[in-house]
């Protein structure tokens, strides 16, 4: 490391226009002190270096010209990801021992290269490229708290762990992570694929394939909702072909088309917004007919309301209560997902109108 002081001293010294005897009038020192400093024939004391950095409002790191090498570290960790992009591990792996070594408890550069190896099991089923990445893995953990990322969590690595065992077949092993790991139901597809496809146990399958149905129908008309909003939002007709998508979808999720099922709460909160984009754009009868069935279905699901997967294809006879965000009743869903929250322009007004005359009746 190259230390500056000598160079900062008088730059900063002409920078606040401020001659030797000034400067050294305002440390307590001779003109001489100052004129050594300078010419780099001494060095200030400590606290006088702490003095001349809070004079000139800046850092002994800065006043000392040290740079830290976080810059260096995040180079190593960019080249690293690109040369794991292409997969080019021979490059990869050299430049990743050569970081380690000099950066052995940098979070972020431990986290790439486990990564890095990882995508290389993959690649190769090699065990001793899994225990690599799973040994990196586990140092990472033991780093969380220098971890500035938002984007991985303990959680997150375990199932990185729990993939490299699986890459080179220890399903079992993999299984048990996962399955310890399975925070809202994360994992429950890839543990019912696991059950089914490798280990041959249909019923354990099943049961975490209709945990996951479940979130999967909720995640996509989540998805779809925000999806019609922000195309509505660029005036584009998709936020109306989206919608149909969704209904026709949840649709198909039902054994019996005449049975009201709980599928039919976001179905009904799906076609009240198509009519609103509907009348946006002009299309006034196929927004009366789509908030007439939505009011429709919505009074006969809030008669007899379902908070089960009953009457759901696939999923028809999970146990437990299903829940979400709608409020009590679908009407509420609708005034309060719908209404609340699309432009007060003419067309939701009217569409709003309908629907109050619809409540009155």
């Amino acid at each position: 490391m190259e230390i500056k002081v000598a160079e900062n001293i008088k730059n900063l010294r002409k920078e606040h226009s401020m001659t030797q005897e000034q400067l050294a009038d305002a440390l307590g020192v001779s003109i001489g002190a100052v004129y050594k400093w300078e010419a780099g024939l001494s060095m200030p004391e400590i606290k006088l270096l702490m003095e001349i950095a809070d004079l000139f409002g800046i850092s002994v790191d800065a006043l000392l010209g040290y740079v830290q090498q976080s810059g260096s570290v995040e180079g190593r960790v960019k080249r690293i990801q690109k040369l794991t992009a292409v997969k080019n591990f021979e490059e990869a792996i050299p430049e990743a021992d050569k970081a380690l070594k000099k950066y052995p408890n940098n979070f972020r550069l431990v986290y790439t290269c486990a990564f890095m190896y990882m995508v290389k099991t993959t690649e190769d089923k090699c065990r001793e490229s899994m225990f690599k990445s799973n040994e990196l893995f586990e140092k990472a953990l033991s780093l969380m708290d220098k971890n500035t990322s938002g984007d991985v969590s303990e959680i997150a690595i375990m199932n990185y762990i729990a993939t490299n065992y699986l890459s080179v077949g220890e399903t079992e092993k993999a299984l048990e992570i996962f399955k310890k790991n399975n925070i809202r139901n994360i994992n429950s597809s890839l543990i019912s694929y696991l059950y089914a496809v490798e280990l041959k146990e249909p019923d354990d399958s099943l049961k975490y394939a209709k945990r996951t149905i479940i979130d999967v129908v909720i995640s996509i008309s989540r998805t779809i909702y925000g999806i019609s909003y922000a195309y509505a939002l660029k005036n584009d007709r998709a936020c109306i072909s989206s919608l149909e998508w969704l209904s026709g979808f949840l649709d198909s999720l039902k054994t019996d088309p005449d049975t009201i099922v709980y599928t039919d709460k976001f179905k009904i909160v799906s076609l009240a917004l198509l009519a609103v984009w509907e009348e946006t754009f002009g299309h006034t009868a196929d927004a009366q007919t789509h908030i007439h069935a939505a009011y429709d279905l919505a009074v006969k699901f809030d008669e007899a309301p379902v908070y089960n997967a009953q009457g759901m294809r696939f999923v028809g006879d999970s146990e437990g209560v299903l829940i979400d965000s709608f409020g009590k009743t679908v009407c509420e869903a609708v005034e309060n997902y719908v209404f609340e929250i699309v432009p007060k322009n003419k067309a939701s007004k009217k569409i709003k109108k309908t629907w109050d005359e619809l409540k009155k009746n």
